[in-house]
């Protein structure tokens, strides 16, 4: 009998330390998993188009700076997002209809204010003039934007600098694409347009790689800005999805997520928001 108490003893330590190890392996693996939505969490919806190195377009699967900065924001706060691509006008609208949660990236303006809301600053934004070194091979710099008044310069419709423009006296000629304007400098049709620094280079290395030293830059910045999600007030829950973002921006700048995206892209700490 005594022998038998014992065997079931032994049987009994040996299957605790067995559950006992189990338990500790599993809490283990989930530590170590990533944060995963509860069942049932529909993905937050966002439109964009391409503006490479911010948005990628690659093979319909969204890249860049842009979208991998608010995934990993949502992702610290166990939401999934997903990301369609529309022609900016077209995504404007899916936005303001609740269609979306939101669009990027995107300048505040008073217009914009009056119809959308806005995150937190997502990443600076410095915009200048790219020229061609065949119209000025001494290169070019410029105090005001009045100082080009005497010269073709090309824009894009519907960009944050028309009005400034038109305030300056510049008659811009305007195409669809920067991509066209950066055409037109190489073939001297326009004297200068007015692009994100890295967005030009992007654009030159892509349309004209081996005429990169064709193209130059004046130093001087248009403006000094940021770019922000452009957010729908009417889209479900979209007021607690922007707190969502904003602190799940605020935890990837803490933990260096935030700054680990940027490295990915090549991209200096001076584009970084605070």
């Amino acid at each position: 009998m005594e022998l038998v108490i014992i065997r079931l003893s032994v049987c009994f330590i040996l299957l605790c330390y067995f559950l006992a190890s189990q338990l500790s392996f599993s809490a283990e693996a989930l530590k170590n998993q990533p944060l995963h939505p509860s069942p049932g969490n529909k993905p937050v919806v966002f439109v964009t188009s391409v503006y490479a190195p911010y948005v990628i377009n690659a093979d319909g699967v969204a890249s860049g700076m842009f979208p991998d900065i608010v995934t990993a924001a949502f992702r610290e706060m166990d939401h999934l997002v997903q990301f369609q691509f529309q022609p900016w006008v077209r995504g404007e609208l899916s936005v303001k209809s609740g269609a979306a949660f939101a669009t990027f990236p995107y300048l505040k303006t008073g217009a914009r204010e009056k119809e959308f809301d806005f995150s937190e600053p997502v990443l600076f934004f410095y915009p200048k003039f790219f020229y061609s070194t065949k119209q000025f091979p001494y290169g070019f710099e410029w105090e005001t934007l009045a100082d080009f008044k005497q010269y073709r310069v090309g824009g894009v419709r519907g960009y944050w600098y028309e009005a400034n423009f038109i305030e300056a006296g510049i008659e811009a000629q305007y195409v669809t694409s920067d991509k066209q304007n950066i055409e037109m400098l190489l073939l001297q049709r326009i004297d200068f347009t007015l692009i994100d620094e890295l967005v030009g280079w992007n654009l030159i290395r892509e349309t004209a790689p081996e005429q990169l030293a064709t193209y130059a830059v004046a130093s001087k910045p248009q403006s000094s800005d940021a770019f922000h999600l452009m957010i729908s007030r009417d889209y479900p829950n979209a007021k607690m999805l922007k707190l969502t973002f904003n602190l799940g921006l605020l935890k990837i700048k803490q933990k260096g997520i935030y700054q680990q995206i940027l490295g990915r892209y090549h991209v200096t700490s001076e584009y970084a928001t605070p």
